[in-house]
């Protein structure tokens, strides 16, 4: 393969997040002068968002599929991190940089579950209409690496980190077993979500523990349908500061998801020392979930959330400090350092010089 200096690396991303622009700036000071950073509005705009990325995002309108690079005022890059394939606009980009010589790596956070679509209708879909458009993918974790596997990619193409919350924002301050004895949820109140149904578990919960509380953090169509109970407190949500505070004085991350693709939350909770109950389904269980730092439950049931909770409060000194030494370990491996690293493999891999 012919190696070529590079000269520009660019980043689309859909409702670009603040965790994503924490981990591009990353690379903006590892690459100086050379990213751009395409991205469409984030449906809860985010305090600082442009400050935290350290240069303007290109705005765009991610239904257009007649956007080029032209009408952006850029040239195409050398290599093009394109946010999914579900946008039109960043189709064209993307089919625009792979004609112009460039090299296009998908970013995806499909998850492997192997249901019967996943093994069988999915391979075939995405071999016949989307393998041909990318030369790698970047995903999150341990099940998006199995997913780009069976969908055809070669291993040296694939590598882990997309997603990361970062540690100079979240980080923990008091002993995890010292802290308040609080769970915590952090979402959006949608059925997908289940948050009423952990609404419920944390009620029957509490009938045997008075001395612990649930803290619902976010917002959404259900909201209506959580319960008024003096030991659940529902908070909208909250900028990335103020986030964090609200991690570092509770003792466990829940996350009853129905499906969660990978769930960036349950990595601010590890970075800030919690412990983890996680639905099965949740993608980054492989990734965070330990068994000294977290339970793991069946996905859409009030009973077994309860007794997960139940589990949990049972635990001593010594299993709380052993889970919080368990997720700060594995913390470490996501966030914005590991994200720049994976994309200067990414350009080694593809045989590409860079200065």
């Amino acid at each position: 393969m012919t190696s070529r200096s590079i000269e520009s690396i660019a980043f689309a991303w859909p409702s670009l997040p603040n965790y994503a622009a924490r981990c591009i700036r990353s690379v903006i000071e590892r690459f100086p002068g050379k990213v751009t950073v395409i991205g469409t509005r984030p449906v809860f705009p985010l305090v600082g968002m442009e400050s935290h990325l350290g240069q303007a995002v290109h705005w765009i309108d991610g239904r257009d599929a007649k956007t080029d690079w032209a009408s952006l005022g850029l040239r195409s890059p050398d290599l093009f991190f394109q946010g999914g394939f579900y946008w039109p606009a960043f189709n064209s980009l993307g089919a625009s940089c792979r004609s112009d010589g460039g090299k296009v790596v998908l970013q995806t956070d499909s998850n492997w579950q192997g249901t019967p679509r996943q093994r069988l209708l999915d391979p075939i879909r995405h071999r016949l209409f989307f393998r041909r458009r990318f030369d790698g993918v970047f995903v999150p974790g341990v099940s998006g690496t199995l997913y780009a596997a069976r969908m055809g990619y070669r291993p040296a193409t694939v590598l882990q980190g997309l997603y990361g919350a970062d540690p100079a924002v979240f980080n923990g301050e008091a002993a995890l077993h010292s802290r308040p004895k609080r769970f915590l949820f952090v979402g959006r109140f949608v059925e997908v979500k289940f948050v009423v149904g952990l609404a419920k578990a944390f009620a029957d919960f509490a009938v045997g523990n008075p001395d612990w509380s649930l803290q619902i953090c976010g917002a959404g169509p259900l909201r209506d349908q959580l319960p008024d109970h003096p030991q659940i407190q529902v908070t909208d949500f909250l900028q990335p500061a103020q986030l964090a505070d609200v991690f570092r004085n509770a003792r466990c991350l829940v996350l009853p998801s129905l499906y969660e693709p990978w769930g960036l939350v349950a990595h601010e909770a590890t970075l800030s020392g919690c412990a983890l109950a996680l639905s099965q389904v949740v993608g980054s269980a492989p990734d965070l979930a330990t068994e000294s730092n977290s339970v793991l439950f069946r996905s859409g049931e009030v009973g077994a959330i309860t007794e997960a909770l139940r589990s949990i409060a049972s635990w001593d000194t010594i299993r709380w400090q052993e889970a919080e030494v368990a997720s700060r370990s594995v913390a470490a491996k996501f966030g914005p350092e590991p994200f720049a690293n994976a994309v200067a493999q990414f350009l080694e891999r593809f045989g590409t010089k860079y200065d």
